[in-house]
């Protein structure tokens, strides 16, 4: 009898390991989620900017008049992700694959109440993704929330304890394979926002 408690004890703990392994986030990047259900492995993301981390709330030409106008739509970036394969021996094929949209939030660098908080965006940048190196346009942020940063200080509703303001920009992208089967990968980019023309402000 006790054999047979001890059998059913040692079967329930196995299929309990199994169970908490296949919970588990999988192969990939950190934050890659789908892998199993795409056959894609995510196997690193990253993200650059050609004209660096300092964002302009404010962009003059060489009219300017001590009023800034702000001349951007928006500020983009370029993440390069690497996929490959989950299975290489496998004939399911689930490339191109394609990223269907991302949702930036932005996190304040740190905890400081006065900062303005800048509301997340979601976009469609319906990049393909093939085996191997991808590079995909995206954007990082819009007029709408660099004016609506720049309000919130010069109406004195926010005093960020840091200027020029420092956020965290977190995308989190949907992915899609050749069948329909999706996944998600993550990345971050630091930011920091000011008036940096030197022509007005």
């Amino acid at each position: 009898m006790k054999r047979s408690y001890f059998l059913l004890f040692t079967v329930c703990s196995l299929l309990f390991s199994v169970l908490l392994w296949g919970c588990g986030a999988g192969p990939g990047a950190p934050g890659s989620s789908g892998s199993e259900d795409t056959g894609i492995n995510i196997k690193s993301v990253s993200i650059t900017r050609e004209d660096g981390h300092d964002l302009d709330v404010f962009a003059c030409d060489n009219a300017c008049d001590g009023e800034p106008e702000n001349l951007l739509t928006r500020e983009d970036a370029t993440i390069t992700i690497e996929a490959a394969k989950l299975n290489a021996t496998s004939t399911f094929d689930p490339f191109p694959a394609s990223v269907e949209a991302c949702t930036i939030t932005y996190r304040k660098a740190i905890e400081d109440p006065s900062s303005p908080t800048i509301e997340d965006w979601t976009f469609y940048p319906n990049c393909t993704l093939i085996s191997g190196i991808n590079t995909c346009n995206v954007q990082l942020i819009d007029i709408t929330r660099l004016v609506a940063y720049w309000d919130a200080l010069t109406s004195g509703m926010n005093d960020p304890a840091e200027y020029p303001t420092h956020y965290i920009a977190s995308y989190k992208c949907k992915y899609m394979n050749n069948y329909g089967d999706s996944g998600t990968f993550e990345t971050e980019y630091d930011i920091w926002l000011a008036d940096f023309n030197m022509c007005g402000g």
